[in-house]
């Protein structure tokens, strides 16, 4: 008894989600931030794949410009392809689409944002120097403090004791970037943790359910960051990458192992002495929940700037330097630390160590 062949399924296509359509040079570019192509489109590009919200066989396709020859048009198809423009069902691709589509919440402009600038070329020693000799033969610098002095009514405020706590230490924080290459304790990293992002106890809301309230604010306490480790030199700890569970205090080996450090923080050199790395990871879901609305993703990155003052300051306590660096290279850190690369990013990490002016 012969065996029906099962019929092939027609291939289908539809418009990639995350595009955004530019004017550079008199001409109308494509970008897919999701996938960083570009594609250079005419006018009939552009109305031809408005009407792709939805997936479409080949035969559909040419339905939507009835009055071009399809030759032309299937000449054009592999092109669009090729540029992530147009989506082929099945695909690896489909699937990162649809993925984006499912769990990316906050529409095409925080999109461009956020996934436009992943991955970027930084630079750094000798030609950062020449970068920075050309700027300021281009314009000179702004002011960077603001006086009152101009001002016609001007109230006095009484001088801070920075002798008393909190001022003290506030005022000893310094981005100390000469790392000695010795170890930091258990205790100073867990005191570091437990400051950026320590969950002290919850509030149960009947409308939100049980919130954690933590050592940092965060924007209808959704606490959605995540801290994770590189401990590279901390007593009692095995090299490799470690999660902060911040209700449990305790630390779970994630990746085992040396990292190539200088390649995770854009080519920096002075991270590799740093005993420890803190990672600040957004896992957008929390927020996105509560808050449709693209400006919460401004708000869910004000938060790795209070988590990242706390572990400053915890630092300085502990005689330590915490210094901060968004110079990141995202997929090489997603790898290691194994977070989904559309809903979770690392948007700040500080790194941890004794100071050559402070060693003991």
């Amino acid at each position: 008894m012969k065996r029906k062949r099962r019929e092939a399924k027609p291939m289908k296509f539809r418009r990639a989600a995350s595009l955004v359509a530019t004017f550079e040079q008199r001409r109308i570019v494509l970008q897919n931030f999701l996938t960083r192509e570009r594609f250079a489109c005419s006018g009939e590009c552009l109305e031809f794949l408005a009407g792709l919200d939805d997936w479409c066989t080949a035969e559909e396709l040419f339905d939507l410009l009835p009055e071009v020859d399809r030759v032309s048009i299937a000449d054009q198809i592999p092109g669009l392809v090729g540029a992530g423009v147009l989506i082929v069902s099945g695909t690896p691709q489909a699937e990162q689409d649809e993925h984006y589509r499912r769990e990316w919440l906050w529409g095409a402009g925080a999109g461009f944002f956020h996934f436009s600038i992943r991955d970027t070329r930084f630079i750094v020693g000798a030609e950062a120097r020449g970068f920075m000799r050309k700027r300021k033969t281009w314009r000179k610098s702004p002011a960077l403090t603001q006086s009152n002095k101009t001002m016609r009514r001007v109230e006095r405020l009484p001088r801070t004791d920075m002798l008393v706590e909190p001022f003290a230490v506030m005022g000893k924080r310094r981005s100390r970037r000469d790392f000695m290459h010795s170890p930091v304790t258990r205790q100073m990293l867990a005191d570091c943790l437990f400051a950026g992002n320590g969950v002290v106890g919850f509030a149960d809301y009947k409308d939100f359910g049980l919130l954690p309230l933590a050592m940092t604010p965060s924007g209808g306490a959704r606490n959605p960051f995540e801290l994770y480790v590189y401990a590279a030199r901390v007593k009692g700890l095995q090299t490799g990458f470690y999660h902060y569970d911040a209700v449990q205090r305790s630390l779970a080996r994630v990746k085992a192992g040396k990292a190539d450090v200088r390649k995770m923080l854009g080519g920096q050199r002075w991270p590799m002495k740093a005993a420890a790395i803190v990672f600040m990871v957004a896992h957008f879901p929390r927020s996105m929940w509560k808050y449709h609305m693209p400006m919460a993703y401004r708000v869910v990155a004000m938060e790795a700037g209070f988590i990242g003052q706390n572990i400053a300051l915890a630092a300085t306590y502990h005689g330590l330097s915490a210094v901060p660096s968004g110079a990141l290279n995202d997929s090489l850190i997603e790898g290691y630390l194994g977070i989904p690369a559309i809903e979770s990013a690392v948007l700040l990490t500080m790194s941890i160590g004794r100071p050559r002016a402070q060693a003991s």
